[in-house]
């Protein structure tokens, strides 16, 4: 006789993982990888899959990241370990707070930098795979957000002022934005759309080129739960609006980054909100959109200056309030 199968029996795919840890898909396959954090078995189709065990197991590594430990400190502790580990932490260091990042940030300053001294030694060397190993590890070692957050955006500065001082050359800003560029796509692309989940656009106006910004701010919200569509740079205020009625979208969220006073990009602004219906919400982040307050509270957009107010204001949608 057949006994009835169990919690434990169960099997799970990659898209159900992740949904329940919190972990992109794209950090599971790291983790399995370099650590052997889980080690999924194959069915008899050859489909990979994961048990109940490795979803507990996986979901106690990330709050102890989540705390500020990096990956390679934790692997190795058991279950019931991680568990005491947790549970003896003030409880403000956990993931309780959902945007506060402020204990992790602080406790970890030093190491961020470091990655941003390392990544800028291997850009002066042109060492593209170096660079790639660098923000995978960040990611591994500190949570997508807080990398993003303490490692991208301020390689981002640093690669630009050294532009402007004249230390570093074109070439090195575009290998550098093409391995960021590359990374963040991927791990985009490992974000499967969620039943029932609201749905936002993300992209730049037209003529707005830099497209890094927005790239950060659709893997951001991708992180909160959120289906993203995100179409790239340069999309005129039309192309805008038909996207998003097509896919329904709650949301759109521009990215501007230069210039700061183009009279054009207020008319596309202005002609965008016309062409949403009122209960479609703007939101605009960006170097440069401070520039343009006065068009965006006049069409009654929210102008946002930081991550934590991108995962803020979407919460807020979100919930109604």
């Amino acid at each position: 006789m057949n006994q009835p199968e169990t919690v434990m029996d169960k099997k799970f795919s990659m898209k159900v993982v992740s949904m329940r840890t919190g972990l992109s898909a794209h950090a599971i396959r790291a983790w399995e990888r370099r650590y052997n954090a889980v080690l999924p078995k194959r069915d008899s189709n050859n489909r990979r899959y994961y048990t109940e065990e490795d979803i507990i197991r996986l979901s106690l590594l990330k709050k102890a990241t989540d705390a500020g430990f990096g990956i390679s400190q934790v692997v190795s502790t058991s279950d019931e370990e991680l568990k005491e580990l947790i549970s003896s932490m003030p409880i403000i260091e956990l993931p309780i707070k959902r945007y506060d990042l402020e204990s992790r940030i602080n406790s970890n300053e030093s190491s961020f930098e470091d990655y941003v001294e390392r990544f800028m030694n291997a850009l002066e060397q042109m060492d593209s795979k170096t660079l790639e190993n660098l923000l995978l590890q960040a990611e591994l070692d500190y949570g997508l957000n807080a990398m993003i957050e303490k490692v991208i955006v301020p390689l981002m500065e640093e690669i630009g002022e050294g532009w402007r001082r004249g230390n570093l050359r074109i070439s090195h800003e575009h290998l550098a934005s093409h391995v960021i560029r590359t990374f963040l796509s991927g791990v985009l692309a490992t974000n499967k759309n969620i039943p029932g989940a609201p749905n936002v656009l993300v992209t730049t106006p037209a003529d707005q080129w830099h497209d890094i910004g927005a790239l950060i701010i659709a893997v951001t919200a991708a992180s909160e739960g959120w289906n993203v569509t995100y179409l790239g740079a340069n999309l005129p205020s039309e192309e805008i609006a038909g996207a998003v009625k097509q896919n329904s979208c709650k949301a759109v969220i521009l990215s501007i980054v230069y210039p700061e006073d183009d009279p054009v990009l207020v008319q596309e602004i202005r002609k965008l909100r016309r062409s949403l219906a009122d209960n479609v919400s703007i939101i605009v982040g960006g170097r440069a959109s401070v520039s343009y307050k006065k068009v965006l509270d006049e069409i009654g957009a929210s102008r946002v200056d930081s991550l934590y107010k991108i995962r803020t204001t979407l919460e807020s949608l979100r919930s109604g309030n």
